[in-house]
């Protein structure tokens, strides 16, 4: 998740369009969207750009809208509100679907990849395993690293409520278990010979555990000395924002710690959402309409999960359930 481009918007032959602009960009600052986050200023592409990226507000309540299957079978609908079924089909045939156009960081084809986080959970019969990454030069206090597991449980599970009880998804709650491995003092080890790219010390690649697309199978972890891991939380010093995909999170260091007794910590729950296999939506080309609504995946919209988010993951469990074998 990277900054957005902001007010002054788009730039328009029309005077008149600019105005235009201009009086929604002064309605629109200071105030709230539908979903109670204040608004700090409008982004280019049309959308409201949020104040706080933590807050204490209460997401969306699913619905199953439309059910369109049929009576005793597992329940799959469309929705009737926020979000159109056009535009859930926009975003499948353009952004993540066999259809789109594959681009690096941008679009993707999660039919091909068996190592998002549904596949995971689903592997693992309701929980997955994190390896943490303290990257700053200050010690990981015990105190702080016993936070992460509930920080991060309690945003899975705020997308896992979209998915409860929805196409036969079985599992009600989702467990994460948190292994620090970068700090001796922490329940864990110290790898110190384990080190990335960067001379950054890293989670043991032995104990990563992944869908291998080579071999069409797990990985092997039996060379690890302690518990596999799935995915990485990565905290970093020196970023303002964060990263997301089927290998965990990278955050803000500095923003998670400012935010951390928030209920809801925009970047985490929106780099979840990319291990779900969702999308950024930047700029008018990356999403249906200008008038797109609002949702945590949507470029700092919303600092909670929308309708719009969980009907797209929705749409994801209907695609490749046939491979979860639920």
């Amino acid at each position: 998740m990277e900054p957005v481009d902001i007010i002054p918007l788009a730039s328009s032959s029309s005077v008149d369009e600019h105005q235009q602009n201009e009086q929604q960009q002064q309605q629109q600052q200071g105030s709230k969207t539908a979903g109670g986050d204040v608004i700090r200023f409008v982004a280019e592409a049309g959308q409201p750009v949020v104040a706080f990226t933590g807050t204490n507000i209460s997401s969306a309540e699913p619905t199953f809208g439309q059910i369109v299957s049929k009576s005793g079978e597992c329940v799959v609908a469309k929705p009737v509100e926020y979000i159109s079924e056009e535009h859930l089909d926009w975003v499948w045939q353009n952004r993540i679907g066999p259809s789109a156009k594959l681009k690096k960081d941008v679009n993707w084809n999660v039919m091909t990849n068996k190592n998002f986080f549904l596949d995971k959970f689903v592997h693992n019969n309701d929980s997955i395993n994190y390896c943490v990454r303290w990257d700053t030069s200050t010690n990981l206090k015990k105190d702080i690293a016993s936070k992460f597991k509930d920080v991060l449980e309690r945003h899975y599970n705020k997308w896992n409520k979209w998915l409860e009880g929805y196409n036969c998804w079985p599992f009600r709650k989702l467990e994460t278990s948190v292994t620090v491995r970068l700090d001796g003092r922490v329940s864990g080890q110290l790898y110190e010979r384990n080190l990335d790219s960067d001379g950054v010390p890293q989670c043991p690649v032995e104990c990563y555990r992944f869908y291998d697309h080579v071999n069409n199978m797990w990985s092997d972890t039996s060379a690890c000395e302690s518990e596999p891991f799935d995915v990485s939380f990565w905290l970093k010093e020196d970023i303002p924002y964060g990263y997301g995909y089927d290998w965990g999170q990278e955050v803000s260091l500095n923003d998670t710690m400012n935010n951390l007794y928030d209920e809801d910590i925009l970047f985490i729950g929106h780099e979840i959402g990319h291990g779900f296999g969702l999308p950024d939506f930047y700029g008018l080309d990356s999403k249906p309409a200008r008038d797109f609504p609002n949702s945590i995946m949507m470029a700092y919209s919303s600092s909670t999960i929308t309708a719009s988010d969980g009907w797209m993951l929705r749409r994801v469990l209907d695609h490749v359930k046939p491979r979860l074998k639920i």
